[in-house]
């Protein structure tokens, strides 16, 4: 495909490659209302919707009921005509996996379980009975009971352990020896988890909250299946595959919401120590109590032990019903784990996924590259890599608060773009903001906060993005290893700041891999340098591989966190993209599809990004701006491995640099640089509410501060007449805006700026006087917190023009 044919595509990509939200049905849903909102983001760009019971739905319309299926109907039709797409959820709130507690209604032995432990203490000789008393909960279940002697620091010693069987009503005899014993009792108890519901009153933390299923039950997520899935199909099932792409499964836990019982820390389930002796090839009942009780050096890792399996029993039983059921229904199953480090899970997935809320990752902060959430994006990306899936689905923005600006929810799109993830689902649009709606999990992204008619742009920005990464091939010579449950970060943040591409590997992907030609072949990857971090044990054809792999020229390096990774990967791999001087700030993917390859660069910082970048690949080099879905100017040399280029990246800004390799390099003259010449704006702005009525003593001030205003959130218009001279390259400079400024000149839309810096290009006016008109939108933090965030127009406005000599 040539560049024209291929930036025509990369300017209008087909709808499936929009953003595709969670859309809150959170009150007393009306059909007319429901179609007009489509409509309306139809119209925004949107690529589908995910309806999504929330707490605030009314009981008319009730959680899987008739009318509720009645209006899902509705909806999917619309939708279809549309040509939209549309993500199932398959709970009432969330966590997954309790259909709102119709599935604990139906049977409550359905209802998650826990282990708790009693403990008695016996100084021996000793003969006699005990009965734990675990309370008078009918449904408790003994497991077993241990005893063992205690050591001198209190420990129990594992070489001293006896399962000690019970007589009836679960009395059991004691008989030991001189010295100190502890005597264990490991129970089988409800947990008394919930989740969130959908009505007023099943909130977190209310008495009517709904039970949490037991989801490590096969017959309980069957049940759960039953209920939700199936009904799901019988409704909807003409637009399975085509309209209906997807069930998303929310953070499932194996637990629910906050246990209800007291000790009961450790997830279990019915027949669990049967699977745990298969799987381990062992009784695990002697170690059991090692969850709560200390037994000495291998106590941590026996609980790793327990909690991996808990895992993959969670992986086999819930995570694989729903997989295997949307396959033979034709969708994907998408969604994402409990938690950020979990990539193993996303094998079940056909759409992997992840979620990024409460503020878990934010700009300028060290959480971007640090800590386990700082893994998230990377992380579903690499999931799908090891299936080779075709979409990764990230949740966004999501409990990220009313003072959520679209500067970071632009920076928050670009953190996950450029990690690979290429399906955005924001959290959320909302039906109503009314009443206590405006506060859960806000902000609202749409129809209801004041920012919503700039949003458009950022969801056509997304979907040129999305599609940018779809259906290629991602060019990445650099993986690391970890455990696939806990993926590890500080490697990665090496990585990242010194612009080195990679995807994670657990050992069952090592196991399963082909070496040849001296990579290691994964998935739809080709690796020559494996990282290993974190991984203690490495399963034994995992490592057998990796020798074969050192042994076929490849290279493996063991993390130290005290020597500098990134010495040992420039010494074993050539760069794929080097930039001078160095800027830890910069990030980059590579991907190559259309015969192009396709670089998107993004600033991750606060200031402008100014270097030399050389690429490994040459030939004729286009810059792609997916934000104006323009062409853009660059200077372009012949490096001595590939084209270079000259980039300059502005705060919040990214570029896409096309190199298609069937061409050749054009060299172009770097922008000549000239001093900068500043014209001061001395004018009195006027200043009125989009009524018309007028502002009185606001001008270049904070309005937020001014009395009866504090409270504002919503646009004010500023007018004033404004002199420009005849200069080149001239630029107006707005200075300080809170938040959103969008220019018009003589009544011509000019353009609008979401973040700073607040810059608008002038080149295409006269010399002369001009009535300047810039709409100024503010945070719905004001409004909804009382946070009087800084708003208004602020200043120092001023042209900005390149000095010309004489």
């Amino acid at each position: 495909m040539s560049h024209d044919e291929a930036f025509k595509a990369f300017q209008n990509p087909p709808t499936e490659f929009g953003i595709i939200p969670f859309w809150f049905w959170n009150d007393d849903l009306e059909e007319a209302e429901l179609i007009r909102q489509l409509h309306v983001f139809h119209d925004a760009g949107f690529g589908g919707v995910m309806p999504h019971a929330r707490v605030g739905l009314s009981h008319r319309v009730g959680y899987l009921t008739d009318e509720f299926f009645r209006l899902m109907k509705v909806v999917v039709d619309e939708a279809a005509r549309l040509g939209m797409k549309v993500i199932l959820y398959d709970e009432g709130s969330y966590p997954s996996g309790s259909a709102n507690g119709a599935v604990v209604a139906e049977n409550p032995e359905y209802a998650c379980r826990a282990l708790l432990m009693r403990e008695l203490d016996v100084v021996g000789p000793h003969d006699g009975f005990w009965r734990p008393n675990t309370g008078r909960a009918m449904m408790d279940r003994h497991v077993c009971t241990v005893v063992g002697q205690v050591d001198d620091d209190g420990s129990v010693d594992p070489e001293t352990l006896e399962v000690l069987e019970p007589h009836d009503h679960d009395v059991i005899q004691v008989r030991v020896p001189a010295g100190p014993w502890k005597v264990m009792s490991i129970w089988d108890v409800a947990g008394g988890g919930t989740i969130r519901g959908v009505f007023e009153e099943s909130e977190d933390g209310h008495a009517t909250a709904p039970a949490a299923g037991d989801i490590l039950n096969p017959d309980a997520v069957d049940c759960f299946i039953r209920l939700t899935h199936d009904r799901y199909y019988e409704v909807l099932k003409e637009h399975f595959g085509e309209t209906v792409i997807a069930m998303f499964t929310d953070e499932p836990n194996t637990r629910g919401r906050g246990s209800r019982r007291r000790g009961a820390r450790f997830s279990f389930t019915p027949g669990f120590v049967e699977w745990l002796e298969q799987e381990w090839g062992e009784d695990p009942r002697p170690w059991l109590p090692a969850l709560y009780a200390d037994y000495g050096e291998d106590t941590e890792a026996f609980r790793e032990r327990y909690e991996a399996a808990v895992q993959k029993r969670l992986q086999e039983v819930f995570y694989k019903g729903q997989s295997d059921w949307c396959a033979d229904h034709g969708i994907d199953l998408t969604g994402h784990p409990k938690d950020s480090n979990d990539m193993t899970s996303l094998r079940l997935f056909q759409l992997p996924g992840q979620d990024m809320v409460w503020r878990y990752v934010e700009p300028n902060k060290p959480t971007a590259l640090e800590g386990e959430h700082s893994i998230a994006a990377k992380g579903a990306t690499s999931g799908a890599r090891l299936s080779n899936r075709r979409r990764i689905l990230t949740e966004v923005c999501g409990a990220y608060g009313w003072n959520l600006t679209l500067d970071e929810l632009k920076w928050l799109f670009d953190w996950h773009i450029v990690r690979g993830n290429n399906l955005l689902n924001p959290h959320a649009v909302f039906y109503t903001i009314r009443e206590r709606r405006a506060w859960e999990s806000e902000p609202d992204l749409a129809i209801h906060n004041v920012w919503w008619p700039h949003f458009t742009d950022i969801a056509v920005y997304s979907r040129r993005l999305s599609w940018l990464l779809t259906d290629g091939e991602h060019v990445c010579d650099v993986a690391i290893l970890g455990d696939g449950n806990h993926l590890p970060w500080q490697a990665a943040k090496q990585l990242y700041q010194n612009q080195v591409d990679f995807l994670y590997l657990d050992d069952q992907a090592v196991a399963e891999a082909e070496v040849a030609d001296g990579k290691l072949e994964v998935g739809s990857q080709r690796y020559g340098v494996v990282i290993l971090e974190g991984v203690e044990d490495l399963h034994e054809g995992a490592q057998r591989v990796l020798d074969r792999f050192s042994d076929a020229g490849g290279t493996v390096i063991e993390f130290d966190p005290d020597t500098p990774v990134i010495w040992q990967v420039r010494h074993h791999t050539d760069a794929d993209v080097m930039i001078q001087p160095a800027n830890p700030d910069l990030r980059f993917i590579h991907y190559r599809k259309l015969g192009l390859d396709l670089y998107l660069f993004v600033n991750e910082g606060e200031e402008t990004i100014r270097g030399t970048v050389d690429l490994s690949v040459t030939g004729h080099v286009e810059l792609w701006d997916a934000l104006s879905g323009n062409r853009v100017d660059g200077a372009v040399a012949s490096g001595e491995r590939g084209a270079q280029i000259d980039l300059e990246l502005g705060r919040r800004e990214s570029i896409v640099v096309v190199v298609d390799p069937g061409r050749a390099i054009e060299v172009s003259d770097p922008r000549p640089v000239s001093d900068e010449q500043v014209q001061e704006i001395d004018v009195t702005w006027s200043v009125a509410d989009e009524s018309g009525r007028k502002v009185e003593g606001l001008d270049l001030l904070d309005w937020s501060r001014m009395q009866g205003l504090e409270l504002f959130s919503g646009t004010l218009v500023y007018r004033a007449e404004v002199d420009v001279a005849q200069t080149e390259g001239r630029q107006l400079d707005l200075g300080n805006v809170g938040d959103i400024a969008e220019l018009y000149a003589d009544g011509e839309r000019v353009g609008v700026r979401m973040w700073s810096p607040y810059v608008f290009d002038l080149t295409h006016l006269d010399a002369g006087v001009h009535q300047f008109e810039v709409r100024v939108t503010n945070s719905m933090a004001n409004g909804y917190e009382g946070a009087q965030r800084p708003s208004g127009m602020m200043g120092p406005v001023r042209i900005i023009s390149a000095k010309t000599d004489g």
